[in-house]
């Protein structure tokens, strides 16, 4: 597929062959672990299926092989997914010059703010692929390690404890400590009215988790703390 003035960007991206830096994280409270894995999301990439194939299942294999991913896959992407991940995108382009790319973003998909894009050219060349993948290895390994983990906190009715929306898979553990935060309110531009940006989450109480299970974890607030009674929580590393 063609994409008319494709090639700025496509060469651009690839002269510079690295994802685009995230935002400076706000000043909160040092992570708990760093034992806790981001839930990923990586659909089928657009475009030719020569290409677009294979340079999905090489992402998907390092999604897979990644510590800090756990990649989510079928029925739970699409029924069971928690409220807090992440998805990849991948789609193969070519300019009007006949050039094929492999385009990539990374998306927080509940916030649905694009975090880092990468292009860089495709080819049925094995070594180009492997340049590829040793290229996106390197960033992924990186990012997972610096990307706060999140989760949703769903109240229990008439009980002190709370259900986390994630599980074992996302390497949470009985003991575990983590920071109780408010959504953040988006900070609208009064002259455009347009989303400009969120407040920076800030860190309410705190919880410990005492019960995993597969899909979910239980936790309570530790001795002391009393969460906000109103407003939707969520659980995270700082």
């Amino acid at each position: 597929m063609k994409r008319r003035g494709f090639r700025w960007m496509a060469a651009a991206c690839a002269a510079a062959a690295c994802w685009m830096a995230p935002g400076a994280p706000a000043e909160e409270p040092a992570p708990a672990t760093d034992a806790l894995r981001h839930a990923v999301f990586c659909p089928p990439f657009q475009g030719p299926a020569e290409l677009a194939g294979p340079y999905h299942a090489a992402l998907v294999a390092m999604l897979q092989q990644a510590e800090g991913v756990e990649y989510m896959e079928g029925l739970r992407m699409r029924i069971r997914a928690p409220d807090f991940s992440y998805r990849i995108q991948g789609e193969i382009m070519e300019d009007e010059d006949g050039r094929t790319f492999v385009a990539v973003t990374l998306t927080d998909a509940a916030r649905k703010e694009q975090i880092a894009s990468y292009v860089a050219p495709a080819s049925t060349d094995p070594a180009s692929l492997a340049a590829w993948e040793q290229t996106l290895e390197r960033d992924i390994q990186r990012r997972a390690s610096k990307l706060p983990f999140e989760c949703r906190i769903r109240r229990q009715m008439g009980q002190n404890s709370c259900t986390l929306d994630r599980g074992l898979g996302s390497g949470l553990q009985p003991g575990m400590v983590l920071h109780v935060a408010l959504d953040e309110e988006p900070l609208i531009s009064p002259v455009t009215g347009e989303v400009i940006g969120r407040d920076s989450p800030r860190a309410v109480g705190q919880i410990q988790v005492f019960r995993v299970m597969e899909r979910a974890a239980y936790a309570r607030p530790l001795p002391g703390v009393q969460l906000p009674r109103s407003g939707k929580l969520y659980a995270r590393t700082f």
